[in-house]
């Protein structure tokens, strides 16, 4: 009869195969868990996923393009909230005037009505 293995025993190599997953099930558990490294769950490893993908030319370039225009849109948006900002100031300080006018008309409104009256002190 041939000597080769029954079945339903390991070979050597199996038993190496079997004794990495139980390893890297002990060093995930002692390890914190990151995204990066594979998970290990009940003995099957799972396939590590890329963090690239591969993209031809003209999508490179067209996404470049694109990375440029968002560039320039980004600026142009802070510059109209810095001339808001400054247009707020400029408002809020003539909305001011304008009060501090409008306190004075009313003043003299009431001196000229007193000396149209008669009751001027003197």
């Amino acid at each position: 009869m041939d000597r080769r293995s029954l079945p339903w025993k390991k070979k050597s190599s199996d038993k190496t195969a079997s004794e990495k997953p139980a390893a890297l099930i002990v060093e995930s558990a002692s390890a914190p868990s990151d995204s990066t490294e594979p998970k290990v769950d009940q003995g099957k490893q799972e396939i590590k996923k890329p963090k690239y993908v591969q993209i031809s030319v003209e999508s490179y370039s067209h996404l470049t393009g694109l990375e440029d225009q968002v560039k320039s849109l980004e600026e142009q948006v802070s510059g109209l909230e810095d001339e808001v900002k400054d247009l707020n100031e400029k408002l809020a300080a003539a909305q001011s005037e304008m009060t501090n006018k409008e306190n004075l008309v009313k003043q003299h409104a009431k001196v000229a009505e007193e000396a149209v009256s008669g009751d001027v002190p003197y």
